[in-house]
């Protein structure tokens, strides 16, 4: 194989390098010796960096990784019958990652940096980047020289596992807007304290007031240093860069975008205010699935966030995404990229060996466009962020108009993942140029102009439907929650009798407001003409039917059929209900004398080992969140009268969780352990996740929608990137590779995760200079943080002034 002269430059080699490639001394020959076959394998394609949502480790992670690796082999002729020695070829496999769950959903003692990912077990180009939130344990002293325990204070708020950390941090404090990642968090108080949000809603989570963001602030700032990472050590070592594709899905969107501004515009990644001079912390190619950023307005966010500084406003967000537009347009030009050339002779199958054309870099540059672009997939089936106060663009796509406020023309393609009516063939991945209306092709909607128009049997018009519906099943309804304001052990008799009264009229305008025109829905309807432009580029074999995968639940549905897993199902995109039983292993085998908290009702369970462990670990949280919300009160400080201590709670791990049976706190956690069973039986599924946890959408889709080239990364060095991309494994070795001017002193991210404190830059991080929007963090990487002037300021349209949202 001739080997162009991009592809290796010359470079100084000094003791710290590696041999990343070619031929070892293991390989050489003796005159007279026999022969040795010597195969140099195809380099990676590029890097890949998966980021996922709040209340996430990444569901979807092993999914997207197997069903991508899969669908790169398609697209780079590199499958079994293509090549002359599939094992040492270059085919792409997932790495494999060791459980990090026992059985009983407890994180397992053994798992360290040097273990969590299996050596040798894959030749995959999948970063996991992993982030979330942690609570201190310990007394800090803060700004106004208070004393503050965070654990004490927010723990009966959130969930936490036994590291006091959460990945993503809580569900509540997702946020539809980038300045909202580097301020407070959620503050569920409604009318004074009188009731909380908890009060008032019909899902099964736990909804309290929630700490400040600035963890997903930091999430993004670790986002822009692996990418710039990145960057920064293949430039070093190979003198090109490798192609770069971010991932996201979720609040990962949020961090994600947030973190091309830090990319692009800190000076820690080589900006330069004075000469205008970009950083290198910014993608080639960004895949933005379900995120909750949004352009429609909410009176009741801004309602809701009003503080003296309300809801983001509409100019404003209209900025933040045209801005990132901007970077991931601009940084195309500056990338360093291999040649086509240098990719074909390296990168793609050059003579596939069952007789396949070969493809050439041109060739899938022309047909996929995927370098300097933004995808979105929007579903319109998701539940999540389609609640009134978010309606994210991962919901609803961006229309028309949308497109042209944020500049989005020639950089976005938009993919909409959708079950349509029957009769209606629709596939993700044809063709592009289907304009996707979401009340006429959405299965189960039935819009206003169903009935009407001209009739040739009565000579007359058809009446018009006068109360359309888009959600089938019908949404939930928000209400007043009598029972849940009287179990609220934190509020007085007084307060539940004070709060009981001003609820009968409040649920009684609810009522009316429901059976007039659906006002107490929690998920809102699109506008009736929305439409999105589906424009992104065709997928081989035209496309491909969406499907979802989940756990059955009750009597198989028409349309599904059994996953190759003999687990799981696959049926129609828009699931119905489940219930947190579904993930019971009803097989698993209970030793004699040992206590099954589940023992009712695992008959009806029909997951696995690790679907078990994976319930059993949120459920654990959720114990540990009620058992504090009886510890300490709002202030965090200790109630009086609980007959059982912190100590107990912290006794929930691996190691010390049998000790509490038979104790007055083993009592109370079966008694919420039954409790959350019964509050997750019949919810209704989300399907928020829907497009990456299908590995078949990964492998057929996103395989096309990733960058793809050169990238001369080894196993170790892929596996330091891993660890630096995971937050609890971050902390550098001696054996890191550095490129020249970083020092592994400077990487001192692990310090939020790995220490009680939770400290980065020996302060919090609601005080340090990148992260918080009071020291002028936000406009400092040029994002507008422009917000609503007062609290019913969301529609408000000011001629002259900013148009508020």
């Amino acid at each position: 194989m001739t080997i162009p002269e991009q592809a290796l430059p010359e470079t100084t080699v000094t003791a710290r390098r590696r041999s990343f490639y070619g031929i070892k001394v293991t390989d050489i020959t003796l005159p007279g010796g026999p022969c040795r076959k010597v195969v140099y394998p195809a380099p990676l394609p590029g890097v890949i960096i998966f980021v996922h949502g709040v209340n996430s480790t990444g569901e979807w992670f092993d999914a997207a990784e197997e069903g991508l690796c899969k669908g790169l082999n398609a697209r780079l002729q590199r499958n079994d019958e293509q090549v002359a020695y599939p094992k040492e070829s270059g085919k792409l496999r997932p790495m494999r990652y060791t459980a990090e769950l026992t059985e009983d959903g407890y994180i397992r003692r053994d798992l360290k940096a040097n273990t969590f990912i299996e050596p040798g077990s894959g030749t995959s180009p999948v970063i996991r980047f992993r982030w979330g939130y942690k609570a201190s344990s310990e007394d800090v002293v803060q700004e106004d020289g208070t004393v503050r325990n965070e654990l004490a204070s927010v723990g009966g708020n959130i969930l936490l596992d036994e590291k006091n950390a959460w990945g993503g941090g809580p569900f509540v404090n997702g946020a539809s807007a980038l300045p909202d990642l580097f301020g407070k968090g959620t503050d569920s108080e409604v009318l004074g304290g009188l009731f909380e949000l908890q009060h008032l809603q019909t899902s099964d989570r736990q909804i309290y007031s929630a700490p400040t963001r600035h963890y997903q602030a930091f999430a993004a700032w670790r986002l822009a240093k692996l990418v710039a990472r990145i960057r920064e050590l293949h430039r070093d070592i190979f003198e090109r860069d490798c192609p770069v594709t971010v991932v996201c899905h979720s609040q990962g969107n949020m961090v994600g975008l947030a973190s091309a501004y830090f990319g692009a515009n800190h000076i820690e990644f080589g900006a330069n205010k004075e000469t205008g001079a970009k950083g290198w912390g910014v993608a080639d190619t960004y895949v933005l699935a379900n995120p909750p950023y949004s352009l429609r307005g909410s009176r009741l966010d801004n309602f809701s966030q009003f503080d003296g500084a309300g809801r983001v406003t509409y100019d404003a967000r209209v900025a933040g995404l045209k801005g990132f537009f901007d970077i991931v347009r601009h940084f195309r030009a500056r990338a360093q990229h291999y040649s086509h050339h240098a990719v074909d002779q390296l990168g793609f199958n050059a003579c596939p060996k069952n007789g396949d054309t070969p493809r050439t870099a041109a060739q899938d540059s022309a047909d996929h466009q995927t370098r300097g672009r933004v995808f979105l997939y929007c579903c319109p089936h998701d539940r999540v962020i389609s609640v009134s106060p978010v309606q994210g663009m991962g919901w609803l796509g961006l229309n028309d108009k949308d497109v042209q406020a944020t500049g989005a023309q020639r950089i976005l393609f938009q993919r909409v993942w959708a079950q349509t009516k029957p009769g209606t063939p629709y596939k993700v991945g044809a063709e592009p140029g289907y304009r996707y209306r979401y009340w006429h092709d959405t299965i189960g909607a039935t819009p206003a102009d169903v009935g009407s128009g001209w009739d040739d049997t009565t000579g007359t018009f058809k009446p018009r439907n006068t109360k359309p519906t888009f959600w089938t099943p019908s949404p939930d309804t928000a209400g007043v929650s009598f029972a849940r304001i009287w179990g609220d052990s934190r509020k007085s008799i007084w307060g539940k009798l004070v709060a009981s009264a001003a609820g009968v009229p409040i649920q009684a305008i609810m009522w009316g407001g429901q059976a007039v025109k659906g006002a107490t829905n929690v998920n809102a309807d699109p506008a009736d003409d929305w439409a999105v432009l589906v424009n992104a580029p065709q997928v081989p074999g035209g496309g491909i039917v969406p499907q979802a995968v989940y756990l059955p639940h009750g009597a198989p549905r028409p349309g599904e059929t059994s996953h190759p897993d003999g687990v799981r199902t696959i049926g129609p995109f828009n699931a119905h209900k489940e219930s947190a039983s579904d993930a019971l292993n009803r097989k698993r085998s209970i030793p004699e004398g040992q206590f099954d908290p589940y023992a009712e009702q695992r008959k009806t369970g029909h997951g696995n080992a690790a679907s078990e462990a994976a319930m059993r670990y949120d459920q654990n949280a959720g114990v540990r969140q009620r058992a504090r919300r009886e510890l300490y009160n709002d202030d965090g400080f200790l109630r009086k009268g609980v007959l059982f201590a912190e100590d107990d709670v912290e006794k929930m791990n691996a190691a010390q969780h049998h000790t509490l049976r038979g104790t007055t706190f083993g009592a109370f956690e079966q008694q919420e352990r039954t409790a959350l069973m019964k509050d997750g039986e019949d919810a209704q599924a989300t399907n928020h996740s829907t497009i990456l946890t299908n590995a078949m959408h990964a492998e057929h889709v996103l395989a096309y929608d990733v960058d793809v080239g050169l990238c001369h990364f080894d196993e170790l060095l892929m596996n330091q990137l891993r660890r630096m991309a995971d937050w609890r494994w971050c902390e550098p070795v001696d054996k890191d590779e550095y490129p020249p001017g970083r020092d592994p002193k400077n990487d001192s991210e692990f310090t939020y995760y790995g220490t009680k404190a939770a400290l980065y830059d020996n302060g919090p991080l609601e005080q340090h200079k990148n992260l918080a929007a009071i020291k002028g963090a936000v406009r400092a990487i040029g994002i507008d943080d422009a917000r609503n002037p007062g609290r019913l300021d969301a529609y408000h349209t000011s001629p002259d002034g900013p148009r508020y949202a």
